[in-house]
């Protein structure tokens, strides 16, 4: 117990490696107590890869003179023993570096290791939620999905406004196949166009932002340009979706289709509503949180699982039409989804009890997250049937029908709520007997109801009216990347670049990840976020960023409208073997008293002069 106290005050790591991937922790030292979580999954995974050598940093002497104070504090010495201090220190020496040192050093690195994934499986979680919950595009429109490509060309999909397959192509443009992939290029965008209500509206392209996404935007946009087809891109992350398209579920829901037709579906309809098509994925495929490929792959699906539950329940799902993935994620349908899909279509929410299985109480339990449009209004809503007799009661006392939204139940909050219909809320809970807090959570509903069709569209305008409130990183005054820096090479040239949009694919402790429309995501660092807060981002949500710098490869980002200026990087000297005098530990030069008196001086007779 007192070694491993001691250690946790004394015990620093040092690392070192000859590999440019983790030149980051070449001379790196640091207090083990202090390391981020970050780091210390970066240390483990580079030393399993034996790619990074790590050492414990212990002034041994210290150790084993608090061993030793330790020991007579305790009167744990023999009294003979404190005759021979001679054989007590080579004891205490022997018993410190044969056996403590190491154990100890190992138990602590392996509770810190415990910690940092316990903290990435959260990360996981958090944005796991920010990504199952992302706003849905509304209204619902025919789109263009594009799974780039080169050699087998993009995988082009046409969906409907529900997700549903009109036309499938696969287009050739390398070499002398360009004008021929133009064509049928342009020939998909007519027909998308042809499926919307307004020719006047740009047709919505779902890129994917994988291997050949630059060249793919580059071709569909000349394409626009060429047919006066206007077109709206919108970068989607692909990850996961060539792994699903693989997996026995995507050959079940598409039988006849290959796995590059169905990744190309599966990113349309990522546009259309992220939490459908999400939940399908494996959880290690998905991209989001840090480390996610070091992590317990059981532990991941408990999350994936838990957490998509509580996504499902919050927003609910059309029983007729959802998936029978999302269909496992109802509370009390885990196991009778499969049934459930072969009941349809269902005219009412009680037709779910005519399913075999389905019983009385995993009815209760479900019916709040099934919505049916039918003959009964709120079977459409969040009510759950059992308060359907209270619910009709408020909408004949309060005068509102379903179908209109009353202008004065608009941008309600729940306090306005309570103090405007208190009369009413507490004559229905005397009227059907129930709480007073139960007759409010009807009211609710049927307020959430009417004024917004899906749940997810509040955090949306919420990030709206921040985006008012503060220039900072806003998209208004922001344009795509010219394609003319797509290449790294290009942008290490002109940066700093201002006002790209960018969308955010994952999100740490330390910052947010960004898609800008280059070839590698670049990190909006917390320090870079002005007045944004880090816990208000959403995963798919754009973002106006500048560009700083590029350093080998690495993106360095920054919200736009801070006018945030490049950090200059100070270059390492590289000390780990011998520290010379008038250098600190991590082996960066600093200046000495003695030489900061000669330069103040220097200054000063410069001045007079």
């Amino acid at each position: 117990m007192v070694v491993t106290e001691e250690l946790q005050k004394y015990c620093r790591i040092k690392t070192s490696t000859s590999d440019p991937k983790y030149k980051n922790y070449d001379g790196f030292s640091g207090h083990l107590r202090h390391l981020k979580d970050h780091q210390v999954l970066a240390i483990r995974r580079a030393v399993q890869q034996k790619l990074v050598k790590m050492t414990y940093d212990i002034d041994g002497p210290k150790m084993e003179g608090c061993m030793k104070y330790s020991l007579r504090q305790g009167n744990l010495v023999p009294t003979r023993l404190t005759r021979r201090q001679d054989l007590l220190n080579e004891g205490i020496h022997d018993a410190w570096t044969r056996l403590l040192r190491r154990r100890g050093t190992t138990r602590l690195w392996n509770e810190k290791c415990k910690e940092a994934q316990d903290r990435a499986c959260q990360v996981f979680e958090d944005n796991l939620r920010r990504a199952l919950l992302a706003p849905p595009r509304m209204p619902s429109t025919p789109l263009l999905s594009l799974d780039p490509g080169f050699q087998a060309g993009i995988k082009c999909a046409i969906l409907n406004s529900n997700g549903a397959v009109i036309q499938l192509q696969t287009v050739k443009f390398l070499g002398n196949d360009r004008d021929r992939g133009s064509k049928v290029l342009a020939d998909l965008l007519l027909a998308t166009q042809s499926k919307g209500k307004s020719e006047e509206k740009p047709v919505l392209v779902a890129l994917g932002n994988g291997h050949g996404s630059q060249e793919s935007r580059i071709l569909i946009q000349e394409t626009s340009d060429k047919s006066n087809i206007p077109i709206d891109i919108q970068l989607v992350n692909e990850a996961g979706a060539s792994v699903w398209s693989v997996t026995e579920a995507a050959k079940d829901e598409f039988p006849n289709e290959s796995a590059a037709a169905i990744a190309a579906i599966s990113l349309g309809r990522r546009s259309q509503n992220p939490l459908h098509e999400l939940v399908k994925v494996p959880p290690r495929s998905l991209g989001l949180g840090m480390y996610q490929h070091d992590l317990s792959e059981s532990e991941l699906d408990e999350r994936l699982h838990s957490t998509s539950v509580d996504a499902v329940a919050t927003v609910g799902v059309d029983i007729n039409d959802c998936s029978v993935a999302i269909l496992r994620k109802v509370p009390g349908l885990k196991s009778l989804a499969d049934k459930v899909v072969r009941a349809r279509p269902f005219r009412k929410r009680s037709d779910l009890l005519s399913v075999s299985g389905l019983g009385p109480k995993t009815f209760e339990n479900c019916a709040a997250f099934c919505r049916v449009s039918g003959p009964e209004p709120l079977d459409a809503t969040l009510v759950h049937p059992e308060s359907y007799d209270l619910a009709v009661w408020l909408l004949r006392t309060l005068s509102w029908n379903l179908k209109d939204v009353p202008s004065d139940i608009l941008h309600i909050s729940k306090t306005e709520m309570k103090e405007r219909w208190k009369k009413e809320v507490r004559r229905a809970s005397d009227k059907f007997g129930v709480s007073p807090d139960r007759a409010f959570a009807v009211l609710e509903n049927l307020v959430d109801s009417m004024t917004k069709v899906d749940p997810r569209l509040n955090d949306s305008e919420k990030l709206v009216m921040s985006s008012r409130s503060s220039t900072a990183g806003s998209v208004q005054k922001c344009t795509l990347l010219p394609t003319n820096l797509v290449n790294l090479q290009e942008l290490t040239s002109a940066a700093p670049v201002r006002g790209i949009i960018g969308t955010i694919r994952n999100i740490a402790d330390f910052g947010a990840f960004i898609d800008f429309g280059g070839q590698n995501d670049g990190l909006l660092h917390t320090s870079k976020l002005g007045p944004i807060s880090l816990s208000s981002l959403l995963i798919g949500q754009q973002l106006g960023v500048d560009i700083l710098t590029v350093d080998d490869g690495k993106v360095s980002l920054a919200a736009a409208g801070l006018n945030c200026e490049p950090t200059v990087r100070l270059t390492r000297v590289n000390t780990s073997r011998s520290v010379g005098k008038g250098s600190n530990r991590t082996g960066t030069k600093r200046t000495t008293s003695t030489q900061s008196t000669r330069l103040k001086n220097d200054k000063r007779r410069r001045i007079h002069r």
